[in-house]
């Protein structure tokens, strides 16, 4: 049985997306998703197949000191990113459940996934795709839907999704039946992306340091090193 990478997108209740790729002679293959699961589904499968690592996007480490809301390792990813896109790196006190649902999906995976990570997919796609056409750039800073957003809105941030995934898919090898409409289904692909590399490309990576005592929780924090343009089967 191959080995399977596994990234989940943590939002709300009815808004976590999961998704998992697996290598295979042709590369990096979708097996299963991207689709939206309960913390419960996501164990369940985790229990079922060989899921060797998983990267979740939320905060799974957090200290006391760090009641403010931002963790030495979120002001890093802040300082690397171009200014414009530095709110993207948010506090954990505005995110409500995130960090909780977050924490408590890694707790339930730790006797079963051995390999857990926190990620940010959109800086990571920034950074993976940064070597590519400034029209790639304006649909990192506007793939993301709102709710207030119209039908014609909606239309244009899915246009943005599915740029995004064709190249991304071209760097890393990613072969996915169907269309990746959904801004939750490509963030929980990138997730996957970053499980995969880990183990396979970790000098792809870049490890962002939470340095504060007496932190509570787990799994390191990784994001795509800058100008990420090699596919995954050759790194």
């Amino acid at each position: 049985m191959n080995p399977v990478y596994l990234g989940v997108d943590v939002a709300g209740a009815k808004n976590t997306w999961m998704v998992a790729l697996s290598p295979g002679e042709d590369g990096l293959a979708v097996v299963h998703g991207p689709r939206l699961a309960s913390l419960q589904g996501i164990v369940g499968y985790c229990e079922e197949h060989d899921v060797v690592a998983a990267t979740i996007d939320a905060q799974l480490a957090i200290a006391l000191s760090d009641e403010g809301g931002l963790r030495s390792s979120d002001e890093q990813l802040r300082a690397a990113l171009p200014k414009d896109c530095r709110e993207w790196v948010m506090s954990f006190n505005s995110l409500m459940a995130v960090p909780v649902r977050g924490r408590l999906l890694a707790d339930h995976l730790s006797p079963t996934v051995g390999t857990l990570l926190e990620t940010h997919p959109r800086a990571s796609l920034l950074f993976g795709l940064g070597h590519v056409e400034e029209e790639i750039h304006e649909a990192i800073r506007h793939y993301k839907r709102k709710r207030s957003d119209t039908k014609e809105q909606t239309e244009v941030r899915i246009e943005h999704t599915k740029k995004l995934w064709y190249h991304w898919s071209g760097c890393f090898g990613i072969s996915c039946d169907g269309a990746v409409e959904h801004d939750g289904a490509l963030d929980s692909l990138v997730c996957a992306t970053v499980a995969y590399l880990f183990h396979h490309g970790p000098k792809r990576l870049r490890r962002l340091r939470h340095e504060a005592a007496n932190t509570a929780g787990g799994g390191p924090f990784y994001v795509l090193a800058p100008d990420v343009a090699t596919k995954a089967q050759g790194v």
